[in-house]
């Protein structure tokens, strides 16, 4: 596999749909993006607008391979976008 065109962007799933593209592979359940959201604190009184009714996502900042198992190409895959994602 040539990796001479992958660029990582610094954003983790990202980089690895890229890999996953190139490798020509199935993406692993553990490698997919959560949804880690938290509900916005209204202060009493307040006029609420669409905008603040939206939950805000936080950033997701560790991996969990708990209950799974990696194949080859999806360990090479992570590995390879680990180094530019510095928030994992």
């Amino acid at each position: 596999m040539d990796l001479k065109h992958f660029k990582p962007t610094g954003r983790f799933f990202e980089d690895v749909q890229t890999l996953v593209r190139m490798f020509g592979i199935k993406t692993h359940p553990a490698l997919r993006e959560a949804t880690y959201r938290h509900a916005v604190n209204h202060e009493a009184g307040s006029h609420l607008n669409e905008s603040h009714d939206e939950h805000l996502t936080r950033e997701i900042v560790a991996l969990t391979f708990y209950k799974y198992r990696l194949d080859r190409a999806s360990l090479r895959a992570t590995f390879l976008c680990l180094p530019s994602a510095q928030h994992i």
